[in-house]
């Protein structure tokens, strides 16, 4: 029984001694490669890995990757230290099985073939802790501005569960100004708002065109003394509107106009902005007074004038308002408990212009202080009265003299 055990024993390492020596020797690239990341991801997030290579094993520029059933490729993005770095996007999982298996190549010095391989999990549902996903990442969010063509794009990163103060920063574009953000969510930001919502947005620069509206005035200069009035600048300015609380901080407006003389002066009242908030200013009316300079012998004209955006106006507009694109109205005001209420005089008709009235008064001659003579109806009473007592003196003393006469006769 011995002696057949021992020529088994002996035909089996015979026939062990046939099989190449490779056989039996570790299997290549079981450690040659290595893929380092989470064993679990979740299908909301992207799987980020990094692949590292032993000693003397160059580290092929691409990865595979097999959902089961079906795969296919990217590139790794290989650091100067020779490290790979890859990225699995959510849209390559396959929700039907909930895994995907990693593959990482390369090439040892004498040309061996090797590889590495990882096996994660895929979890349906998405758990957060505090915005941070059970699967031990932060949640981020790409916030992209994009100004147009000619501006490409900037970037800015929200975090899950944090508000994102959006970029102030505008664009610059000749002729318009910046207002806001039009969100591609359908939503309107301004510059400098928050973003709160927790996914990925495009924020559109909104453009509003810069427009300059002018309104023509006259003022007439009159005479009302004997001095001819020297060079004067009278000024216009906006004293009340009826936006509400719409946005209209960034509309200048300036009017002003040199008299020099008696005569009429023609000037323009200019409006400059963005259209959207010039026509805030305007469209429920506008009112423009002359400003009380404080001039030494003037006059000044407090008549208001009313300004209405023109293509909103239910009126019959003739072509000179029309060409003008402001109409202009007579505006009454009153003072309530809130300060000067302006309207407009819906019925008038429109005018051609604004006008305003300044009159001189100053004179090279000025009468005299304390003379009677000058027409001081005053000083002249007070010497009719000092007369009449010393008249009235005068013949008390006569007709008292004639009386002692009398009584001593008898």
């Amino acid at each position: 029984m011995k002696k057949r055990i021992f020529s088994i024993l002996l035909c089996l390492c015979m026939m062990l001694a046939l099989f190449p020596a490779t056989v039996f020797a570790e299997t290549p690239g079981s450690s040659d490669i290595t893929i380092s990341g989470p064993d679990k991801v979740c299908a909301q997030q992207k799987y980020e890995f990094t692949v590292t290579a032993a000693a003397g094993v160059t580290l092929d520029t691409e990865f595979g990757f097999d959902t089961g059933g079906k795969g296919s490729g990217w590139d790794l993005t290989i650091d100067e230290d020779g490290v790979g770095h890859g990225v699995m996007l959510t849209e390559w999982y396959d929700l039907n099985t909930n895994y995907f298996d990693l593959n990482a190549y390369g090439y040892t010095e004498d040309g061996q073939f090797v590889s590495g391989t990882k096996h994660v999990e895929v979890s349906p549902n998405h758990i957060l802790e505090n915005g941070v996903c059970g699967c031990g990442a932060v949640l981020t969010y790409t916030v992209e501005y994009d100004g147009g063509p000619e501006f490409g794009l900037q970037v800015d990163i929200k975090t899950h569960g944090k508000d994102l103060t959006l970029s102030s920063e505008t664009f610059k574009r000749e002729g318009y100004v910046q207002t806001g953000w039009s969100g591609s969510d359908g939503v309107f930001y301004e510059l400098g708002g928050v973003y709160t919502t927790d996914a990925d947005v495009t924020m559109y620069a909104a453009w509003d065109k810069i427009i300059t509206l002018t309104v023509p005035f006259t003022t007439t200069v009159k005479l009302g003394g004997d001095v001819a009035p020297g060079e004067t600048i009278f000024d216009l300015a906006i004293v009340g509107n009826n936006a509400g609380g719409a946005n209209i901080s960034g509309v200048t407006v300036s009017g002003s106009v040199t008299t020099n003389g008696v005569g009429d002066y023609e000037g323009e009242l200019t409006l400059t902005g963005p259209s959207g908030q010039v026509r805030n200013l305007l469209c429920e009316g506008a009112f423009v007074q002359q400003v009380d300079g404080g001039e030494e012998g003037w006059t000044y004209d407090d008549t208001v004038w009313g300004l209405l955006w023109w293509d909103v106006a239910e009126l019959a507009v003739d072509d000179a308002a029309a060409e003008n694109t402001v109409l202009i109205l007579p505006a009454t005001c009153e003072e309530d408990d809130d300060g000067m209420y302006y309207d407009l005089e819906w019925d008038a008709d429109p005018m051609d212009q604004m006008s305003f009235t300044n009159t001189y008064t100053k004179s090279a001659t000025e009468p005299p202080e304390n003379n009677p003579a000058t027409g001081d109806n005053s000083q002249l009473a007070l010497w009719l009265a000092l007369l009449a007592v010393s008249a009235a003196g005068v013949i008390g003393t006569g007709v008292y003299s004639k009386r002692r006469r009398s009584v001593r006769a008898k």
